[in-house]
């Protein structure tokens, strides 16, 4: 729900001048009320109902994921990479956080293409107008701030799919597979195609490095706590 509020602005006193015998208004504002105009100090609000991500940007997501899972089985066919081989388990989520680091890094110059700027920009514009006192601005700033809204799910849903094509397309050709890193056995374990593998270190890389970061740091603590002497 894209909610705006606004308080309407005390207005000044009205100063009475010397030797005037007029008497002055007593209200709260020192001005008189105007009929039907909001009072001094009151809360305006509007609210419009946010939207889900457009459909075309989901269409979009799934598309380069399906499409790099495709290019992950290809890729498997024609080079077949050896398996990244890493010393402990902690290190596979060290190096998932560096690759997840990484994909974002990359990918962050090309943000300004997707979706959110035009509507952010009529935002603030009303927000500007709705500060002017410009009559319909504050339902105009609810309209826009839901758009906005919406914008940003499907520009995140976009992100996702970007990321998770590039991971997975690095991932299957560099043979940095997740699910076999974290197998006692890499190199012989099958139970999982390569090109899933590859897929499955691509989704986890494409949620971002905040979700690994947190995993991380819940391991850290489990081991703490195990190797802490009682």
């Amino acid at each position: 729900m894209a909610l705006v509020r606004r308080t309407v602005a005390v207005g000044r006193a009205q100063v009475q001048a010397v030797g005037s015998t007029a008497v002055p208004h007593q209200g709260a504002t020192g001005i008189a009320p105007v009929p039907g105009a909001p009072a001094a100090g009151q809360e305006m609000a509007a609210a419009v109902p946010s939207l889900p991500a457009k459909p075309w940007a989901v269409v979009t997501g799934l598309g380069l994921t399906v499409a790099s899972a495709a290019g992950a089985w290809n890729i498997n066919q024609l080079m077949a990479p050896s398996v990244f081989e890493v010393s402990s388990q902690m290190s596979v989520f060290a190096a998932l956080f560096v690759f997840s680091a990484a994909v974002e890094r990359v990918l962050e110059p090309f943000s300004r293409w997707l979706p959110g700027r035009s509507q952010q920009e009529r935002y603030e514009k009303a927000v500007a107008d709705m500060e002017n006192d410009v009559p319909g601005a504050t339902n105009a700033a609810a309209h826009y701030k839901a758009a906005v809204d919406q914008a940003r799910s499907s520009r995140g849903i976009l992100m996702w799919g970007l990321a998770t094509s590039a991971a997975t397309v690095l991932a299957a050709s560099s043979g940095f597979y997740l699910l076999r890193m974290a197998n006692v056995n890499p190199t012989g374990w099958g139970a999982v195609p390569v090109w899933a593998d590859a897929l499955v270190t691509g989704l986890v890389v494409g949620s971002g490095t905040k979700p690994l970061h947190d995993l991380i740091n819940k391991i850290q603590r489990q081991s703490d706590t195990t190797l802490t002497p009682v």
